[in-house]
């Protein structure tokens, strides 16, 4: 029974990302007002799993997002990213690295308290997208998407400056709040620090 939910849980998260997804992509392309921007981001990954002991995977993320002004202190930020994450872990004496591929759909609420600066926190859903096991001094890789779930959920936290009205530096923190491996005797939350550049194409 326990695995039957796992699969029915899993089936569930990967729709659910799925239409949000399809919502958030068709939101980006649709017609773009005087209080939206388009635009691209990406930067490096510094991700862990919390049920794992290790270095640190150092990866990275790119894609894109819709940045809609409220008010003067308030902004709504869809985006819809490739991240990079995973472990680097010890096994046999031979560090090996769990990468995982997630696509990731944050949903970010922004404040300025100045015109500069924001702060911003919201929640994440991930859709699993590919899963290998391998190691740097060894040949071959091994497929491990069957020992992780399809979707994860996180809450995102950050802040950033806006060095113009195009160019934006940033940096955010997603705690894991989902369990992301099936491995019986381990919770694992993926938990990744990114920093990065974003640049706004259209406003």
């Amino acid at each position: 029974m326990g695995f039957e939910n796992q699969i029915v849980k899993s089936m569930i998260m990967k729709k659910v990302t799925m239409v949000l997804s399809v919502t958030v992509i068709s939101f980006l392309f649709s017609s773009v007002n005087a209080q939206q921007a388009i635009g691209i981001k990406g930067g490096v990954n510094i991700t862990s799993l919390s049920g794992f002991e290790g270095r640190d995977r150092i990866s990275g993320h790119i894609g894109v997002f819709l940045h809609h002004t409220i008010n003067n202190n308030w902004c709504f930020q869809p985006e819809l990213l490739y991240s990079g994450e995973g472990q680097r872990y010890m096994s046999g004496g031979v560090e090996r690295t769990l990468a995982l591929g997630y696509l990731q759909l944050p949903l970010m609420i922004q404040y300025y308290p100045a015109p500069q600066v924001y702060l911003e926190a919201g929640p994440q859903f991930g859709l699993l997208l590919s899963a290998q096991d391998k190691s740097d001094s060894e040949a071959g890789q091994i497929n491990a998407k069957d020992d992780f779930t399809t979707g994860q959920v996180a809450i995102g936290v950050g802040i950033g400056y806006k060095a113009s009205e195009q160019l934006i530096l940033y940096g955010r923190y997603n705690f894991g709040l989902t369990d992301v491996s099936r491995f019986d005797n381990i919770v694992d939350h993926s938990n990744v620090g990114q920093l990065g550049v974003a640049i706004r194409l259209k406003h």
